[in-house]
């Protein structure tokens, strides 16, 4: 049935980041606990999610249509812009970790500093999102485990903000477990 009270906008949102097996809430209304960074504005572009599966199919003598069906693989990517300047969206792009980072001044001459790795090695993530939509229904995503798999470019110029355009691919959980929890708020199951 047909119900416009079931449509989301997603109007805002947040994007947060921590060590992988930090604790996450267990609900779509709690705030996110220690440990947990929000990486500050994205783009008006918002979150954008990319469900990939790989099937393969077996058929079956004397039928015409595939009569099984399994996954053999499923990969999902969270695609966002990011446009604060922080030590953490710094590190996240540049495949830097924050220990190798030094800060120095004070005032108008503190500055953050560090050398790319000559030989990046993956840094994996504890990811959260939260979308927020016009009639303040949320809806949160938890990674337990994730890495930064592509990177936008940077530009600098008069006429856009110099952001940070992530994409980050889900891994398996480092327990074994599902590596992506998902809540959707106000929505119920079928009576």
């Amino acid at each position: 049935m047909s119900d416009s009270n079931e449509l989301r906008v997603a109007t805002k949102g947040a994007f947060v980041v921590a060590p992988v097996g930090t604790t996450a809430p267990t609900d779509p209304y709690s705030p996110w606990g220690t440990g947990w960074v929000d990486l500050g504005y994205g783009t008006q572009d918002g979150l954008t999610e990319t469900l990939n599966e790989n099937r393969q199919t077996f058929e079956a003598w004397g039928e015409t249509e595939p009569v099984l069906t399994i996954v053999t693989s499923r990969a999902t990517q969270f695609k966002i812009n990011l446009e604060q300047t922080n030590a953490w969206t710094l590190a996240l792009y540049y495949s830097v970790d924050i220990a190798d980072m030094t800060s120095s001044g004070s005032g108008g001459t503190q500055f953050l500093a560090f050398n790319d790795p000559q030989t990046p090695e993956p840094q994996y993530y504890a990811i959260g999102m939260d979308m927020i939509d016009q009639k303040a229904r949320p809806t949160r995503f938890v990674i337990a485990r994730a890495e930064v798999s592509q990177k936008g470019d940077r530009p600098y110029k008069t006429d856009s903000i110099s952001g940070f355009d992530l994409t980050f691919s889900t891994l398996s959980a480092a327990s074994g477990g599902s590596s992506i929890t998902r809540m959707f708020g106000q929505v119920a199951l079928p009576a």
